[in-house]
Protein backbone atom coordinates (compact mmCIF):
# COMPACT_ATOMS: atom_id res chain seq x y z
CA UNK A 1 0.00 0.00 0.00
CA UNK A 2 1.46 3.38 -1.14
CA UNK A 3 0.81 6.72 0.19
CA UNK A 4 -1.10 8.77 -2.75
CA UNK A 5 1.32 11.06 -3.91
CA UNK A 6 -0.07 15.07 -2.82
CA UNK A 7 -1.41 16.16 -6.26
CA UNK A 8 -1.89 19.30 -5.30
CA UNK A 9 1.41 20.26 -4.20
CA UNK A 10 2.41 18.26 -7.97
CA UNK A 11 -0.44 20.64 -9.40
CA UNK A 12 1.23 24.05 -8.30
CA UNK A 13 4.99 22.59 -9.68
CA UNK A 14 3.54 21.80 -13.17
CA UNK A 15 1.84 24.63 -13.26
CA UNK A 16 4.49 27.13 -11.71
CA UNK A 17 6.70 24.85 -14.43
CA UNK A 18 9.00 23.35 -11.79
CA UNK A 19 8.41 20.18 -13.33
CA UNK A 20 7.89 19.74 -17.42
CA UNK A 21 4.74 17.25 -18.30
CA UNK A 22 7.00 14.28 -19.11
CA UNK A 23 8.66 14.95 -15.26
CA UNK A 24 5.68 14.72 -13.55
CA UNK A 25 4.30 11.28 -15.45
CA UNK A 26 7.71 9.71 -14.63
CA UNK A 27 6.98 11.19 -10.55
CA UNK A 28 3.18 9.54 -10.39
CA UNK A 29 4.73 6.42 -12.13
CA UNK A 30 7.65 5.95 -9.72
CA UNK A 31 5.52 6.67 -6.65
CA UNK A 32 2.70 4.35 -7.49
CA UNK A 33 5.28 1.81 -8.57
CA UNK A 34 7.70 1.70 -5.99
CA UNK A 35 5.46 3.59 -3.09
CA UNK A 36 8.31 5.47 -2.54
CA UNK A 37 7.61 9.18 -0.25
CA UNK A 38 6.79 12.12 -2.91
CA UNK A 39 9.84 14.04 -1.19
CA UNK A 40 12.32 11.80 -1.96
CA UNK A 41 10.82 11.50 -5.74
CA UNK A 42 10.92 15.13 -6.27
CA UNK A 43 14.35 15.61 -4.65
CA UNK A 44 15.41 13.58 -8.10
CA UNK A 45 14.16 15.92 -10.32
CA UNK A 46 14.45 19.11 -8.37
CA UNK A 47 17.01 20.71 -5.83
CA UNK A 48 15.96 21.50 -1.76
CA UNK A 49 15.10 25.63 -2.81
CA UNK A 50 12.62 24.61 -5.63
CA UNK A 51 11.03 22.15 -3.55
CA UNK A 52 10.53 24.05 -0.18
CA UNK A 53 9.17 27.07 -2.52
CA UNK A 54 6.87 24.94 -3.95
CA UNK A 55 5.38 23.95 -0.61
CA UNK A 56 5.56 27.51 0.51
CA UNK A 57 3.49 28.72 -2.54
CA UNK A 58 1.00 25.83 -1.38
CA UNK A 59 0.87 27.05 1.77
CA UNK A 60 -0.14 30.45 0.83
CA UNK A 61 -2.29 29.57 -2.29
CA UNK A 62 0.03 31.12 -4.58
CA UNK A 63 1.74 31.08 -7.79
CA UNK A 64 5.79 30.25 -7.72
CA UNK A 65 8.51 31.07 -10.09
CA UNK A 66 11.94 30.86 -10.67
CA UNK A 67 14.81 32.63 -11.68
CA UNK A 68 15.21 31.60 -15.21
CA UNK A 69 11.38 32.12 -15.72
CA UNK A 70 11.86 36.00 -14.19
CA UNK A 71 11.64 37.73 -17.74
CA UNK A 72 10.24 40.76 -17.25
CA UNK A 73 8.20 42.30 -20.29
CA UNK A 74 9.08 46.22 -21.22
CA UNK A 75 5.80 47.57 -20.02
CA UNK A 76 6.18 45.54 -16.36
CA UNK A 77 9.35 47.23 -15.73
CA UNK A 78 8.71 50.85 -16.93
CA UNK A 79 5.60 50.94 -14.21
CA UNK A 80 8.53 50.23 -11.36
CA UNK A 81 11.56 52.15 -10.82
CA UNK A 82 14.51 50.49 -10.33
CA UNK A 83 15.12 51.97 -6.90
CA UNK A 84 11.57 50.89 -5.96
CA UNK A 85 12.51 47.64 -6.82
CA UNK A 86 15.84 47.62 -5.15
CA UNK A 87 14.77 48.79 -2.06
CA UNK A 88 11.67 46.21 -1.71
CA UNK A 89 13.26 43.25 -3.44
CA UNK A 90 10.30 42.89 -6.04
CA UNK A 91 10.20 42.23 -9.83
CA UNK A 92 7.66 43.33 -12.02
CA UNK A 93 7.17 40.78 -14.55
CA UNK A 94 4.26 41.39 -16.60
CA UNK A 95 1.20 44.06 -17.21
CA UNK A 96 -1.72 42.26 -18.86
CA UNK A 97 -3.99 45.58 -19.58
CA UNK A 98 -4.65 46.74 -15.55
CA UNK A 99 -2.83 43.78 -13.32
CA UNK A 100 0.75 43.51 -12.97
CA UNK A 101 2.29 40.46 -11.95
CA UNK A 102 5.09 40.96 -9.63
CA UNK A 103 7.92 38.55 -8.22
CA UNK A 104 8.18 39.05 -4.43
CA UNK A 105 9.67 37.01 -1.69
CA UNK A 106 7.01 38.09 0.92
CA UNK A 107 3.63 37.89 -0.57
CA UNK A 108 1.61 38.23 2.89
CA UNK A 109 2.91 41.52 2.79
CA UNK A 110 -0.21 43.55 2.14
CA UNK A 111 1.26 47.23 2.83
CA UNK A 112 3.85 47.04 -0.11
CA UNK A 113 1.14 45.39 -2.34
CA UNK A 114 -1.13 48.25 -1.77
CA UNK A 115 1.87 50.66 -1.87
CA UNK A 116 2.67 48.84 -5.48
CA UNK A 117 -1.05 49.43 -6.22
CA UNK A 118 -0.93 53.05 -5.54
CA UNK A 119 2.70 53.70 -7.65
CA UNK A 120 1.38 51.29 -10.66
CA UNK A 121 -1.63 51.79 -10.50
CA UNK A 122 -2.36 48.31 -10.99
CA UNK A 123 -4.44 45.50 -9.52
CA UNK A 124 -1.31 43.44 -8.53
CA UNK A 125 -0.87 39.72 -9.05
CA UNK A 126 1.80 38.78 -6.27
CA UNK A 127 4.04 35.21 -7.27
CA UNK A 128 6.42 33.96 -4.84
CA UNK A 129 10.39 33.53 -5.37
CA UNK A 130 13.39 32.98 -3.76
CA UNK A 131 14.91 36.26 -2.39
CA UNK A 132 18.35 36.22 -4.01
CA UNK A 133 17.02 34.97 -7.38
CA UNK A 134 14.94 38.38 -6.96
CA UNK A 135 17.52 40.49 -6.23
CA UNK A 136 19.92 38.57 -9.24
CA UNK A 137 17.02 38.74 -12.19
CA UNK A 138 16.65 42.36 -10.56
CA UNK A 139 20.76 42.78 -11.58
CA UNK A 140 20.17 41.38 -14.63
CA UNK A 141 17.20 43.23 -16.07
CA UNK A 142 17.31 46.64 -14.75
CA UNK A 143 21.14 47.04 -15.75
CA UNK A 144 21.83 48.79 -12.80
CA UNK A 145 22.66 48.44 -8.84
CA UNK A 146 23.18 51.33 -6.45
CA UNK A 147 23.68 53.69 -9.09
CA UNK A 148 20.11 53.12 -9.99
CA UNK A 149 19.05 53.66 -6.64
CA UNK A 150 20.73 57.04 -6.27
CA UNK A 151 20.02 58.59 -9.29
CA UNK A 152 16.40 57.46 -8.61
CA UNK A 153 15.78 58.42 -5.31
CA UNK A 154 17.24 61.10 -4.38
CA UNK A 155 15.37 64.60 -3.93
CA UNK A 156 15.99 68.15 -3.77
CA UNK A 157 13.56 70.43 -2.35
CA UNK A 158 10.57 71.62 -4.03
CA UNK A 159 11.28 68.33 -6.55
CA UNK A 160 14.87 68.72 -7.27
CA UNK A 161 15.82 65.32 -9.09
CA UNK A 162 19.33 63.66 -8.47
CA UNK A 163 20.43 65.13 -11.82
CA UNK A 164 21.05 68.26 -10.37
CA UNK A 165 24.92 69.52 -10.60
CA UNK A 166 26.90 70.16 -7.52
CA UNK A 167 26.17 74.13 -7.79
CA UNK A 168 22.54 73.64 -7.81
CA UNK A 169 23.19 71.18 -4.44
CA UNK A 170 25.12 73.83 -3.03
CA UNK A 171 22.38 76.62 -4.06
CA UNK A 172 19.67 75.13 -2.60
CA UNK A 173 21.92 74.54 0.70
CA UNK A 174 21.73 70.62 1.12
CA UNK A 175 23.70 69.99 3.54
CA UNK A 176 26.26 67.00 2.65
CA UNK A 177 25.77 65.80 6.64
CA UNK A 178 21.90 65.40 6.26
CA UNK A 179 22.16 64.12 2.59
CA UNK A 180 24.64 61.23 3.73
CA UNK A 181 21.37 59.96 5.93
CA UNK A 182 18.78 59.86 3.39
CA UNK A 183 17.03 56.69 3.08
CA UNK A 184 18.08 56.57 -0.59
CA UNK A 185 22.02 57.10 -0.08
CA UNK A 186 21.98 54.50 2.65
CA UNK A 187 19.94 52.01 0.97
CA UNK A 188 22.51 52.60 -1.84
CA UNK A 189 25.87 52.19 0.15
CA UNK A 190 24.14 49.14 1.66
CA UNK A 191 23.26 47.75 -1.89
CA UNK A 192 26.98 48.32 -2.65
CA UNK A 193 28.17 45.99 -0.17
CA UNK A 194 25.54 43.64 -0.97
CA UNK A 195 26.16 43.26 -4.64
CA UNK A 196 29.79 42.86 -3.53
CA UNK A 197 29.58 40.13 -1.23
CA UNK A 198 27.18 38.42 -3.65
CA UNK A 199 29.37 38.54 -5.99
CA UNK A 200 32.68 37.11 -4.44
CA UNK A 201 34.38 40.62 -4.41
CA UNK A 202 37.34 40.89 -1.80
CA UNK A 203 37.56 44.54 -2.37
CA UNK A 204 35.03 47.64 -2.76
CA UNK A 205 37.00 50.42 -4.63
CA UNK A 206 35.01 54.06 -4.70
CA UNK A 207 37.39 56.82 -6.48
CA UNK A 208 36.64 60.20 -7.39
CA UNK A 209 38.03 61.28 -10.54
CA UNK A 210 36.96 64.67 -13.12
CA UNK A 211 33.03 64.62 -13.61
CA UNK A 212 32.71 60.93 -12.48
CA UNK A 213 32.99 58.12 -9.45
CA UNK A 214 33.72 55.18 -10.18
CA UNK A 215 32.68 52.06 -8.64
CA UNK A 216 34.90 48.86 -8.51
CA UNK A 217 34.81 45.60 -7.09
CA UNK A 218 37.93 42.86 -6.87
CA UNK A 219 36.37 39.93 -7.73
CA UNK A 220 39.00 37.04 -7.84
CA UNK A 221 41.97 39.41 -8.32
CA UNK A 222 41.04 41.69 -11.07
CA UNK A 223 39.32 44.94 -10.87
CA UNK A 224 35.65 45.11 -12.69
CA UNK A 225 33.88 48.64 -13.20
CA UNK A 226 30.26 48.78 -11.75
CA UNK A 227 27.73 51.48 -13.18
CA UNK A 228 28.49 54.65 -11.76
CA UNK A 229 26.32 56.87 -8.94
CA UNK A 230 25.88 60.50 -9.88
CA UNK A 231 29.28 62.15 -9.34
CA UNK A 232 28.12 64.92 -7.11
CA UNK A 233 26.94 62.13 -4.39
CA UNK A 234 30.45 61.26 -3.64
CA UNK A 235 30.76 63.02 -0.49
CA UNK A 236 27.30 62.02 0.66
CA UNK A 237 28.58 58.47 0.04
CA UNK A 238 31.55 58.98 1.68
CA UNK A 239 30.43 60.31 4.46
CA UNK A 240 27.83 57.45 4.95
CA UNK A 241 30.53 54.69 5.05
CA UNK A 242 32.77 57.27 7.39
CA UNK A 243 29.19 56.86 9.77
CA UNK A 244 29.58 53.53 9.77
CA UNK A 245 32.93 52.57 10.21
CA UNK A 246 32.99 55.08 13.40
CA UNK A 247 35.32 57.53 11.63
CA UNK A 248 35.66 61.02 11.64
CA UNK A 249 33.42 62.82 9.09
CA UNK A 250 34.52 66.03 9.29
CA UNK A 251 38.45 65.37 8.49
CA UNK A 252 38.76 65.09 4.80
CA UNK A 253 42.83 65.94 5.04
CA UNK A 254 44.58 62.70 6.14
CA UNK A 255 43.95 59.06 5.46
CA UNK A 256 42.15 57.46 8.23
CA UNK A 257 41.03 53.54 8.64
CA UNK A 258 37.95 52.18 10.28
CA UNK A 259 35.66 48.81 10.28
CA UNK A 260 32.46 47.92 9.67
CA UNK A 261 30.83 44.96 11.15
CA UNK A 262 27.21 43.89 8.77
CA UNK A 263 25.10 40.86 8.64
CA UNK A 264 23.95 40.62 5.06
CA UNK A 265 20.55 38.53 5.27
CA UNK A 266 20.33 37.96 1.44
CA UNK A 267 23.52 35.77 1.13
CA UNK A 268 21.96 33.10 4.25
CA UNK A 269 22.55 35.95 7.45
CA UNK A 270 26.52 36.18 6.75
CA UNK A 271 28.34 38.59 9.14
CA UNK A 272 30.55 40.48 7.25
CA UNK A 273 33.39 42.47 8.47
CA UNK A 274 34.75 45.08 6.07
CA UNK A 275 38.05 47.25 6.67
CA UNK A 276 37.72 50.60 5.75
CA UNK A 277 40.69 53.09 4.69
CA UNK A 278 39.79 56.65 3.16
CA UNK A 279 42.58 58.91 1.23
CA UNK A 280 42.26 62.29 0.17
CA UNK A 281 42.90 62.53 -3.73
CA UNK A 282 43.43 66.10 -6.04
CA UNK A 283 40.43 64.81 -8.16
CA UNK A 284 37.53 67.20 -6.44
CA UNK A 285 37.96 69.82 -3.99
CA UNK A 286 37.03 67.21 -1.46
CA UNK A 287 37.70 64.20 -3.56
CA UNK A 288 38.44 60.60 -1.32
CA UNK A 289 39.24 57.44 -2.21
CA UNK A 290 37.48 54.84 -0.03
CA UNK A 291 38.33 51.07 0.11
CA UNK A 292 36.65 48.68 1.57
CA UNK A 293 38.18 45.28 1.97
CA UNK A 294 35.78 42.75 2.87
CA UNK A 295 36.50 40.01 5.47
CA UNK A 296 34.63 37.33 5.36
CA UNK A 297 35.37 34.57 7.91
CA UNK A 298 33.44 31.75 5.80
CA UNK A 299 35.83 32.30 2.98
CA UNK A 300 39.07 31.00 5.34
CA UNK A 301 37.11 28.52 7.25
CA UNK A 302 39.24 25.75 5.83
CA UNK A 303 42.04 23.71 5.80
CA UNK A 304 45.59 22.75 3.91
CA UNK A 305 43.47 20.42 1.44
CA UNK A 306 41.28 23.07 0.40
CA UNK A 307 43.75 25.17 -0.67
CA UNK A 308 45.11 23.63 -3.97
CA UNK A 309 48.35 22.20 -3.01
CA UNK A 310 49.12 18.97 -5.15
CA UNK A 311 49.90 16.16 -3.37
CA UNK A 312 53.65 16.54 -3.07
CA UNK A 313 53.38 20.30 -2.01
CA UNK A 314 50.46 19.15 0.63
CA UNK A 315 53.11 16.35 2.09
CA UNK A 316 55.67 19.34 2.53
CA UNK A 317 53.31 21.49 4.53
CA UNK A 318 52.62 18.63 6.32
CA UNK A 319 56.02 17.98 7.49
CA UNK A 320 56.95 21.64 7.84
CA UNK A 321 54.09 22.79 10.21
CA UNK A 322 54.90 19.98 12.39
CA UNK A 323 58.10 21.28 13.07
CA UNK A 324 58.92 21.52 17.02
CA UNK A 325 60.17 24.96 16.27
CA UNK A 326 62.06 27.50 13.44
CA UNK A 327 60.35 30.06 11.47
CA UNK A 328 58.06 29.39 8.15
CA UNK A 329 57.13 32.22 5.64
CA UNK A 330 54.57 32.45 3.30
CA UNK A 331 55.85 35.16 0.69
CA UNK A 332 54.01 36.63 -2.24
CA UNK A 333 52.48 40.07 -3.24
CA UNK A 334 49.56 41.47 -1.65
CA UNK A 335 46.27 39.67 -2.73
CA UNK A 336 47.81 36.11 -3.20
CA UNK A 337 46.31 34.65 -0.32
CA UNK A 338 49.41 34.46 2.36
CA UNK A 339 47.51 34.91 5.09
CA UNK A 340 45.05 32.45 3.84
CA UNK A 341 47.38 30.02 4.05
CA UNK A 342 48.90 30.88 7.68
CA UNK A 343 45.57 30.73 8.88
CA UNK A 344 44.71 26.99 7.16
CA UNK A 345 48.14 26.12 8.95
CA UNK A 346 47.02 27.14 12.44
CA UNK A 347 43.79 25.33 11.83
CA UNK A 348 45.86 21.93 11.13
CA UNK A 349 47.65 22.60 14.75
CA UNK A 350 45.07 24.01 16.54
CA UNK A 351 44.19 21.56 19.20
CA UNK A 352 43.05 21.83 22.90
CA UNK A 353 46.77 21.35 24.67
CA UNK A 354 48.81 23.79 21.93
CA UNK A 355 48.55 27.70 22.75
CA UNK A 356 49.02 29.92 19.74
CA UNK A 357 49.47 33.31 19.71
CA UNK A 358 48.81 36.14 16.76
CA UNK A 359 50.57 39.57 16.24
CA UNK A 360 48.76 41.59 13.14
CA UNK A 361 48.31 44.45 11.81
CA UNK A 362 44.69 44.57 11.22
CA UNK A 363 43.50 41.80 12.80
CA UNK A 364 41.24 40.35 9.86
CA UNK A 365 39.37 37.50 11.23
CA UNK A 366 39.04 36.15 14.40
CA UNK A 367 39.99 32.56 14.76
CA UNK A 368 38.27 30.58 17.39
CA UNK A 369 40.67 29.25 20.48
CA UNK A 370 43.59 30.96 19.19
CA UNK A 371 44.48 34.55 20.90
CA UNK A 372 45.01 37.51 18.73
CA UNK A 373 46.64 40.26 19.19
CA UNK A 374 46.47 43.83 16.94
CA UNK A 375 49.63 45.85 16.18
CA UNK A 376 48.57 49.46 17.28
CA UNK A 377 52.15 51.29 17.02
CA UNK A 378 50.48 54.73 18.63
CA UNK A 379 50.96 53.15 22.21
CA UNK A 380 53.86 51.01 20.98
CA UNK A 381 52.82 47.93 20.44
CA UNK A 382 54.87 46.83 17.13
CA UNK A 383 55.17 43.15 15.94
CA UNK A 384 58.87 43.45 17.61
CA UNK A 385 57.66 44.55 20.66
CA UNK A 386 54.36 42.48 20.60
CA UNK A 387 56.68 39.71 20.21
CA UNK A 388 58.59 40.30 23.21
CA UNK A 389 55.48 40.44 25.59
CA UNK A 390 54.24 37.10 23.47
CA UNK A 391 56.62 35.34 24.34
CA UNK A 392 55.80 35.93 28.35
CA UNK A 393 52.84 34.37 27.75
CA UNK A 394 53.77 30.74 26.90
CA UNK A 395 52.95 30.24 23.82
CA UNK A 396 53.63 27.31 21.57
CA UNK A 397 52.95 28.62 18.21
CA UNK A 398 53.21 31.76 16.87
CA UNK A 399 52.33 34.00 13.87
CA UNK A 400 53.54 37.69 13.14
CA UNK A 401 51.71 39.06 10.62
CA UNK A 402 54.75 40.29 8.49
CA UNK A 403 58.16 40.73 8.86
CA UNK A 404 59.04 44.33 7.33
CA UNK A 405 61.88 45.67 9.59
CA UNK A 406 65.66 44.07 11.32
CA UNK A 407 63.74 44.39 14.31
CA UNK A 408 61.03 42.20 13.48
CA UNK A 409 63.51 39.81 11.87
CA UNK A 410 66.23 39.85 14.33
CA UNK A 411 63.17 38.93 17.34
CA UNK A 412 61.23 35.93 14.90
CA UNK A 413 64.21 34.63 14.99
CA UNK A 414 65.46 34.86 18.42
CA UNK A 415 61.68 33.52 18.92
CA UNK A 416 62.26 30.17 17.11
CA UNK A 417 65.44 30.28 18.69
CA UNK A 418 63.94 29.64 22.16
CA UNK A 419 62.51 26.44 20.87
CA UNK A 420 58.62 28.26 19.27
CA UNK A 421 57.72 27.53 15.48
CA UNK A 422 57.05 30.86 14.54
CA UNK A 423 54.97 31.60 11.12
CA UNK A 424 55.23 34.62 9.44
CA UNK A 425 54.78 36.53 5.92
CA UNK A 426 56.92 38.33 3.63
CA UNK A 427 56.63 40.38 0.51
CA UNK A 428 59.08 38.13 -2.24
CA UNK A 429 58.28 37.30 -5.55
CA UNK A 430 59.43 33.75 -4.73
CA UNK A 431 60.59 31.12 -1.79
CA UNK A 432 64.25 31.30 -2.31
CA UNK A 433 64.47 35.53 -2.50
CA UNK A 434 62.80 35.19 1.09
CA UNK A 435 66.45 33.55 2.64
CA UNK A 436 68.19 36.80 0.55
CA UNK A 437 65.49 39.11 1.82
CA UNK A 438 66.09 38.25 5.40
CA UNK A 439 70.32 38.38 5.10
CA UNK A 440 69.36 42.24 3.11
CA UNK A 441 67.60 43.40 6.21
CA UNK A 442 70.87 42.89 8.25
CA UNK A 443 70.05 39.38 10.12
CA UNK A 444 73.05 37.03 9.84
CA UNK A 445 73.39 34.02 7.52
CA UNK A 446 74.32 31.84 10.27
CA UNK A 447 70.71 32.60 12.11
CA UNK A 448 68.69 32.45 9.34
CA UNK A 449 70.60 28.67 7.62
CA UNK A 450 70.09 28.03 11.36
CA UNK A 451 66.22 28.80 11.93
CA UNK A 452 64.26 28.54 8.62
CA UNK A 453 62.75 25.54 8.00
CA UNK A 454 60.43 25.95 5.08
CA UNK A 455 59.49 28.82 2.55
CA UNK A 456 55.75 28.86 0.28
CA UNK A 457 55.87 31.27 -1.99
CA UNK A 458 51.95 31.81 -4.08
CA UNK A 459 49.54 33.27 -6.16
CA UNK A 460 46.04 33.31 -6.75
CA UNK A 461 44.92 31.90 -10.04
CA UNK A 462 41.63 32.21 -11.64
CA UNK A 463 39.14 29.08 -11.63
CA UNK A 464 38.32 27.84 -15.32
CA UNK A 465 34.61 28.05 -15.15
CA UNK A 466 32.81 24.64 -14.97
CA UNK A 467 29.76 25.75 -16.88
CA UNK A 468 30.76 26.88 -20.19
CA UNK A 469 34.86 26.15 -20.15
CA UNK A 470 35.66 24.31 -23.24
CA UNK A 471 38.81 21.79 -23.93
CA UNK A 472 41.43 22.13 -26.82
CA UNK A 473 45.16 20.68 -27.86
CA UNK A 474 47.46 23.38 -27.08
CA UNK A 475 50.02 24.25 -29.47
CA UNK A 476 53.96 22.82 -28.56
CA UNK A 477 54.97 26.38 -29.10
CA UNK A 478 52.73 27.63 -26.41
CA UNK A 479 53.59 25.34 -23.79
CA UNK A 480 57.38 25.77 -24.71
CA UNK A 481 56.81 29.27 -24.13
CA UNK A 482 55.52 28.26 -21.10
CA UNK A 483 57.49 25.91 -19.72
CA UNK A 484 60.94 26.36 -21.75
CA UNK A 485 62.89 23.41 -22.49
CA UNK A 486 61.23 21.14 -19.71
CA UNK A 487 58.20 20.80 -22.02
CA UNK A 488 58.98 17.86 -24.33
CA UNK A 489 56.77 16.38 -26.55
CA UNK A 490 52.48 17.20 -25.50
CA UNK A 491 50.99 14.13 -25.64
CA UNK A 492 48.53 13.85 -28.60
CA UNK A 493 45.46 13.49 -26.81
CA UNK A 494 46.54 16.29 -24.55
CA UNK A 495 43.43 18.70 -24.07
CA UNK A 496 43.36 21.55 -21.58
CA UNK A 497 40.59 23.96 -21.00
CA UNK A 498 40.14 27.76 -22.25
CA UNK A 499 37.74 30.76 -20.85
CA UNK A 500 34.93 31.52 -22.90
CA UNK A 501 32.01 32.94 -20.75
CA UNK A 502 28.32 32.88 -19.27
CA UNK A 503 25.71 34.05 -17.28
CA UNK A 504 27.18 31.59 -14.53
CA UNK A 505 30.70 33.53 -14.23
CA UNK A 506 28.98 36.45 -15.98
CA UNK A 507 30.98 36.31 -18.83
CA UNK A 508 33.76 36.09 -17.20
CA UNK A 509 35.02 32.99 -18.21
CA UNK A 510 36.25 32.54 -14.27
CA UNK A 511 34.58 31.91 -10.80
CA UNK A 512 37.00 31.18 -7.72
CA UNK A 513 40.30 31.07 -7.09
CA UNK A 514 42.73 28.14 -7.06
CA UNK A 515 46.06 28.92 -5.34
CA UNK A 516 49.42 27.56 -7.53
CA UNK A 517 52.75 27.13 -4.84
CA UNK A 518 56.78 26.76 -4.78
CA UNK A 519 57.49 24.63 -1.69
CA UNK A 520 61.29 24.69 -0.44
CA UNK A 521 61.80 22.82 2.72
CA UNK A 522 65.11 23.59 3.86
CA UNK A 523 67.68 20.32 3.50
CA UNK A 524 71.22 20.46 4.78
CA UNK A 525 72.19 21.57 1.74
CA UNK A 526 69.99 24.58 1.24
CA UNK A 527 71.36 25.66 4.83
CA UNK A 528 74.70 25.99 3.25
CA UNK A 529 73.63 28.29 1.30
CA UNK A 530 72.87 31.60 2.91
CA UNK A 531 76.67 30.74 4.89
CA UNK A 532 78.34 30.90 1.25
CA UNK A 533 76.20 34.25 0.42
CA UNK A 534 74.82 32.49 -2.75
CA UNK A 535 72.32 34.57 -4.45
CA UNK A 536 68.32 33.84 -4.77
CA UNK A 537 69.40 32.58 -8.15
CA UNK A 538 71.53 30.09 -7.16
CA UNK A 539 69.19 29.07 -4.22
CA UNK A 540 66.54 28.40 -6.49
CA UNK A 541 68.48 26.21 -9.06
CA UNK A 542 69.63 23.49 -5.88
CA UNK A 543 65.83 23.86 -4.97
CA UNK A 544 64.69 22.99 -8.19
CA UNK A 545 67.63 20.48 -8.41
CA UNK A 546 66.19 18.96 -4.81
CA UNK A 547 62.25 18.66 -6.67
CA UNK A 548 61.17 21.79 -5.96
CA UNK A 549 57.93 22.58 -8.46
CA UNK A 550 58.41 26.33 -9.35
CA UNK A 551 54.97 28.78 -9.60
CA UNK A 552 55.00 28.36 -13.20
CA UNK A 553 55.69 24.84 -13.16
CA UNK A 554 52.30 24.00 -10.63
CA UNK A 555 50.90 26.23 -12.77
CA UNK A 556 50.97 24.06 -15.60
CA UNK A 557 50.11 21.06 -13.69
CA UNK A 558 46.86 22.82 -12.71
CA UNK A 559 46.14 23.70 -16.23
CA UNK A 560 46.84 19.80 -17.23
CA UNK A 561 44.25 19.19 -14.03
CA UNK A 562 41.68 21.61 -15.96
CA UNK A 563 41.81 23.95 -13.03
CA UNK A 564 42.56 26.70 -14.76
CA UNK A 565 44.04 28.17 -18.33
CA UNK A 566 47.65 28.83 -19.54
CA UNK A 567 46.51 32.82 -19.64
CA UNK A 568 46.46 32.89 -16.21
CA UNK A 569 49.45 31.59 -15.44
CA UNK A 570 51.42 33.52 -17.65
CA UNK A 571 49.78 36.41 -16.54
CA UNK A 572 50.68 35.12 -13.03
CA UNK A 573 54.14 34.27 -13.12
CA UNK A 574 55.70 36.75 -16.04
CA UNK A 575 59.04 36.71 -13.29
CA UNK A 576 59.16 33.06 -13.26
CA UNK A 577 60.71 32.62 -16.65
CA UNK A 578 63.36 30.38 -15.15
CA UNK A 579 64.17 26.89 -17.63
CA UNK A 580 64.63 24.48 -15.49
CA UNK A 581 66.74 23.16 -18.48
CA UNK A 582 69.25 25.51 -16.59
CA UNK A 583 69.32 23.31 -13.81
CA UNK A 584 70.36 20.18 -15.16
Amino acid sequence: MYNAPDQSLLQVMLDSKLLSEDQHRQILEEIEGAGASIDQTLLKFVNPKTLALAKKSLDYGVSCILRDDMVPDTGATEKVSASFAYRNKVLPIRLDEATLMVAMADVLDVMLIDEMRLVTECEIDPVLADEEDIETAIIRFYGKTAAAILSDGIKGPVGAVATLERQTIDDFGINEQDLSQDPTVVNAVDQIIIDAVRLGASDIHIEPFQGELKIRYRIDGVLEEQSQPPPHLQSAITSRIKIMANMNVAERRRPQDGKIGVTIQSVGNRRIDLRVSTVPTVATVHGESVVLRILDKQSISFGLEQLGLMEDNLNQFHRMIQKPHGIILATGPTGSGKTTTLYACLSEINTPDVKIITIEEPVEYELDGINQIQVNPEIGVTFAAGLRHILRQDPDKILVGEIRDYETAEMAIHTALTGHIVFSSLHTNDAASAITRLIDMGVEPYLVASTVEGIIAQRLARRICSYCHEMYHPEPERIRDLLGSQAGDLPPDLLIPRAVGCKECRGRGYKGRIGIFEVILMSEELREMPLQRASASQLKRAAMRLGMKTLREDGWRKVVGGYTTIDEIVRLTQGDEFDIGEVI
